[in-house]
């Protein structure tokens, strides 16, 4: 089964719009699920994420849903929710298989599921995907921004990692070719790039 965990440098960087364009690919080799872990804010004045991504292409799957729109844990406080990574790991297993899954992270990746401190680089290392991907927003300041996320989430998670540049504003030229001569230098594989629109993504890998 091929997984895809989707993260991101920050929140609003374009982790589901990402995510929807790796489901829409992934959904030629078979069968596809969307899975969201944890989601706050769902339905608070906007649409869910997993549905969002999944389109008519793929399976989508929330596993706890917050109503506020704030961090999972002060989100879960409030709903009366217990939210922790044994919680989060236990609905995720218990999902049906599927060929191809595309997991979508909520916030950045430092950002806490559970009270002991445990967050998205914990998940990841339990779920051993087949590739981690770090959203970044294609700026100027995303070199920073991918080396710090890539470096945070190596200290839990050994496995393969790269990032996505997503342009929410189209960079200048200057500031694009310096991101990506920044990534090679830091020998950090840019797994895809898109800014709006289905038909703006370039993919540079395929999991398997």
């Amino acid at each position: 089964m091929a997984v895809v965990f989707v993260t991101g440098s920050d929140t609003g960087v374009g982790k589901t719009h990402v995510a929807g364009l790796l489901a829409r690919r992934l959904a030629r080799d078979g069968f596809t699920q969307v899975i969201k872990p944890v989601e706050s804010g769902a339905g608070f004045g906007r649409p869910s994420d997993a549905p969002k991504a999944a389109g008519d292409w793929a399976e989508p799957h929330t596993l706890i849903s917050l109503p506020r729109p704030i961090a999972p844990l002060a989100a879960a406080k409030q709903a009366r929710k217990k939210v922790d990574l044994a919680t989060l790991l236990k609905l995720y297993r218990a999902l049906p298989p599927a060929p191809c899954r595309v997991v979508e992270g909520a916030g950045g990746v430092a950002v806490p599921l559970d009270p002991k401190g445990q967050d998205w680089a914990d998940f990841a290392a339990a779920i051993k995907p087949t590739v981690a991907i770090v959203v970044v927003e294609d700026r100027l300041g995303a070199i920073n921004q991918a080396r710090l996320s890539i470096a945070y989430l190596r200290r839990r998670y050994d496995g393969p990692i790269g990032v996505w540049l997503n342009a929410i504003k189209k960079p200048s030229k200057e500031v694009a070719a310096s991101n990506r001569a920044g990534l090679q230098a830091s020998w950090i594989p840019l797994l895809g790039e898109s800014g709006r629109g289905l038909k703006s993504a370039r993919f540079h890998f395929l999991p398997r």
